[in-house]
């Protein structure tokens, strides 16, 4: 999932974050175009900006949080609006399934606690976002409690 936002470094800019569901590696672009990163520790974004020079953005990892914050010359700049607690309760209740289901209740838990992070994240109205979340929750209960009936018979 792509999330667009601007810096205060690069007026005129706009740029976007993709972040892999599986790795959890970023990919940035600037107006389009994939920015490279460095090698050195932090592996940083260098980003180009209209004077030639390079500036280096480090991606910080943001807790429960699929999208990173960028550091910028010391200063963290938010990419997304923080969810407030009870969001964040409302995406991880899969993860009761650790406790009903073991590892099986486990995996299918962490999965729909992601998809559910993302689904609270996208664009559209705040009530569709709700019941996709709903929606993602009963999906994994009803999929443990299949795997489990398919498992005991």
């Amino acid at each position: 999932m792509k999330h667009q936002f601007t810096l205060p470094h690069f007026p005129g800019s706009t740029f976007e974050i993709e972040t892999s569901i599986w790795t959890g590696r970023p990919t940035l672009f600037k107006d389009g175009t994939a920015i490279s990163r460095s090698n050195e520790k932090g592996k940083p974004f260098l980003i180009p900006n209209n004077s030639g020079e390079i500036v280096r953005a480090y991606p910080k990892p943001r807790y429960m949080d699929m999208v990173p914050a960028l550091e910028i010359d010391g200063i963290l700049y938010d990419i997304v609006d923080k969810l407030a607690w009870y969001q964040y309760a409302l995406c991880l209740i899969p993860l009761v399934l650790i406790f009903i289901g073991g590892g099986i209740g486990g995996a299918i838990g962490g999965a729909a606690s992601v998809f559910n992070l993302q689904a609270m994240r996208t664009e559209g109205s705040v009530t569709t976002n709700y019941l996709k979340v709903v929606g993602i929750t009963a999906l994994a209960f009803a999929l443990y409690f299949l795997v489990a009936y398919l498992i005991l018979s």
